[in-house]
């Protein structure tokens, strides 16, 4: 998936990291495809990855981030200290979801193969909506300094791989944590996924847990 050559030589000074924003949104999504192209979600069409990036976006709790090279997109980052972060999500787009899943299952083979993988999510979805909406009281929100914060989601050009654009976009992330008060932050990657398991290790992210669907990682950031 990854270009093992880097073919542009980028001074680090020419990126910019910029928080996720309407105007970014249709590139982002694009890239969202073309990066996760072995990925379920990857699969799910324009309109499902709109709505599912503006989900980082202006949000208490989620937090979307590009990195930017003269003006294009270049990479993104997806974080949230949400324990449940695609609850509103759920709940806000219910019957466009369900229409945009219905369509790609029909276009689309691989949805159709892994859809039954993705049934934690569906049943997420449905009690998200039937479910009256939880108050966030003071309380939890203290709470949720002490939980980690979580990278969902890592992205970068092809041809803009090996520059260290994942590593100002991660720690872009984890700096922007620290200054709310987290304390850890996580993410995860499928086993097979070597180079960005590799990736992880040298970024400074140690490994929680593994096992034949997920390896963990987490870094302290005190």
């Amino acid at each position: 998936m990854l270009n093992k050559e880097p073919q542009y030589t980028l001074d680090t000074s020419d990126i910019e990291v910029d928080i996720l924003s309407p105007y970014y949104i249709p590139e982002v999504a694009q890239l969202y495809e073309e990066v996760f192209s072995d990925h379920f979600l990857g699969h799910m069409g324009q309109g499902f990855l709109r709505l599912f990036c503006a989900q980082f976006m202006n949000s208490p709790t989620n937090y979307g981030y590009v990195a930017k090279n003269k003006g294009r997109i270049i990479g993104f980052v997806f974080g949230t200290i949400d324990g449940r972060p695609f609850s509103r999500f759920y709940r806000q787009n219910f019957w466009k979801l369900v229409f945009l899943v219905m369509a790609r299952y029909v276009k689309d083979d691989y949805v159709r193969k892994h859809i039954k993988s993705r049934r934690s999510y569906i049943s997420d979805a449905l009690n998200s909506f039937f479910r009256r909406r939880p108050r966030r009281s003071k309380r939890s929100h203290e709470r949720s300094l002490f939980t980690p914060a979580r990278i969902l989601a890592i992205g970068v050009v092809p041809s803009f791989r090996g520059l260290g654009i994942a590593n100002r976009l991660t720690g872009h992330f984890c700096s922007q944590m620290k200054q709310e008060g987290i304390k850890k932050v996580g993410l995860s990657t499928l086993p097979w996924n070597e180079r960005a398991i590799r990736f992880y290790k040298k970024d400074g992210w140690t490994v929680e847990e593994s096992n034949d669907s997920s390896v963990s990682f987490m870094r302290s950031i005190i």
